[in-house]
């Protein structure tokens, strides 16, 4: 046992500490980008990134150097308000109509809340994507006692905001984070995720609970844990890669400390099981209901492998995808791209993955370029319909730069940090995304679920910092564990 978590433990914090330094040195030069054809490319960093860069550092000193006042004096009643106030004003300001998938979503979550399954079942789009009928459901339920518009889902997605801010906080506060408040702050203030209230899909939600299950896992109720995670599975599958993560962390850690291991297996058993049921049947169950015992097609997860693995756009979306994609297809093209291409196309699509830093929030808080795309005008939206205009550009700067220096302070923390015991889950939850999106569909959105503990680390690297800075002033620093915090 000791050998698979000691293995374990040396790839995942060593491969991602040397590989993510290197994307960050890289990213200092070359700029990931996407272009709204859907497409990613590459370019050289401009004027608005040298620019939004310097400020986002000078403002993260003036935090850092006001992190005390922070830490002992934020009113989360004001900054709740806030928030509030500045996401309301992003509804009304940038009323982004839905599109694509998320415009089926939302149709489809209004039939489902007013009981109108008739008129749901005749779009067509379920016919091509009937998986994705669970998301409507989850939107249709959570609008049955809600007025039954656009804003109700856009001011949820920013109450859900508010909740991540609130949870990470007090994961931080559990993890033994000293300046756990620069967590809440950061992720309140986090761009590319206030962005995404405009969007009318999976992400928000799916972020909350898992955060949440994170959360619960640190007071060892291993059953609720699995189940939360079992229904955030029937929403997005990449929820498994947070089961596994604390799967392992909790058989590493808690069976071989019990004398009689057979308590701690029965619940492990027991919440293996409710996660099956619900991740794995419960979508089958709801589908049944929906269709019937008629044949429904299932968009094979080999397809986001083949596509992942394509050459002409490094991984990303080439609209070549079938539904009868297998195994055998993914060896073909492995067989027919030889080792030399499979990894120049893995190297870019890491690279442009990791270092990208939006997101793609720009594309699901404005739009692609066209004009149809707001329900009314505003005194913004002029500003706001292409990418090439300079409001659009110092946006995408700005999130960019603001990612980067996170970014830059989590790797800190993976070369600073000891103890690989307290941040193992942490570490498995990004280890597992990054060894997946090696050969899966590449976007940028799939790893926004890890910007909460990316967000994490970096305030890790704050009080390790400010802990440094204050030894160098005294040699009688004490941590009192009860008031989280040094005296």
């Amino acid at each position: 046992m000791n050998l698979i978590k000691n293995t374990m433990d040396f790839i995942s914090k060593n491969i991602l500490k040397v590989i993510l330094t290197i994307i960050f040195v890289l990213s200092l030069f070359i700029k990931a980008m996407y272009c709204f054809d859907d497409s990613p490319y590459f370019t050289y960093n401009s004027i608005y990134d040298i620019l939004s860069g310097t400020l986002c550092l000078f403002i993260f000193i003036l935090i850092v150097k006001s992190s005390d006042f922070i830490q002992e004096h934020i009113n989360y009643k004001v900054c709740f308000i806030m928030f509030l106030f500045f996401s309301i004003l992003f509804i009304f300001l940038v009323p982004l109509k839905p599109f694509s998938d998320m415009n089926a979503i939302y149709h489809g979550a209004l039939h489902i809340s007013r009981f109108e399954f008739y008129e749901l079942l005749s779009d067509n789009y379920w016919s091509e994507f009937p998986g994705n009928i669970i998301l409507a459901t989850f939107w249709g339920i959570l609008l049955i006692p809600l007025p039954k518009s656009l804003v109700t889902i856009k001011v949820i997605n920013a109450i859900t905001i508010y909740f991540i801010a609130v949870i990470t906080r007090n994961i931080a506060k559990e993890y033994g984070i000293r300046k756990y408040n620069l967590v809440y702050l950061f992720t309140l203030t986090f761009s590319p995720l206030f962005l995404y209230i405009n969007h009318v899909y999976f992400d928000l939600p799916v972020i909350l609970l898992c955060m949440l299950s994170i959360y619960l896992f640190t007071k060892k109720n291993i059953i609720l844990v699995f189940t939360l995670l079992g229904i955030t599975k029937c929403i997005r599958s990449s929820a498994s890669i947070i089961m596994l993560a604390i799967l392992f962390v909790y058989v590493f850690n808690s069976i071989p400390k019990e004398k009689n291991c057979l308590k701690r297996l029965t619940e492990l058993i027991l919440a293996l099981i409710m996660f099956i049921l619900l991740g794995l049947a419960l979508p089958k169950l709801i589908l049944n209901l929906y269709f019937g015992d008629s044949s429904v097609k299932s968009y094979s997860g080999w397809n986001q492998i083949y596509i992942g693995i394509n050459e002409s756009e490094f991984g990303f979306m080439d609209n070549d995808f079938s539904y009868d994609r297998n195994l055998d297809d993914i060896i073909e093209r492995i067989h027919d791209y030889g080792p030399r291409k499979m990894a120049k196309i893995i190297t870019k699509k890491t690279f442009w993955l990791w270092s990208q830093g939006t997101y793609q929030a720009e594309r699901y808080a404005f739009g692609a370029d066209v004009n149809d795309k707001f329900q009314y005008n505003t005194f913004l939206t002029r500003y706001l319909m292409t990418s090439e205009q300079t409001l659009r550009k110092i946006i995408n700067a700005f999130m960019r730069s603001q990612y980067l220096l996170l970014f830059s302070l989590m790797i800190i923390a993976f070369w600073k940090e000891k103890d690989m015991s307290t941040y193992r889950l942490f570490y498995y939850i990004i280890f597992g995304t990054f060894a997946i999106m090696l050969v899966y569909e590449l976007k940028s959105r799939y790893i926004l679920q890890l910007s909460p503990l990316m967000i994490i680390f970096a305030v890790r690297s704050i009080d390790n910092f400010c802990i440094h800075i204050k030894s160098n002033r005294t040699t009688d620093l004490v941590y009192d564990k009860s008031n989280n915090h040094y005296k």
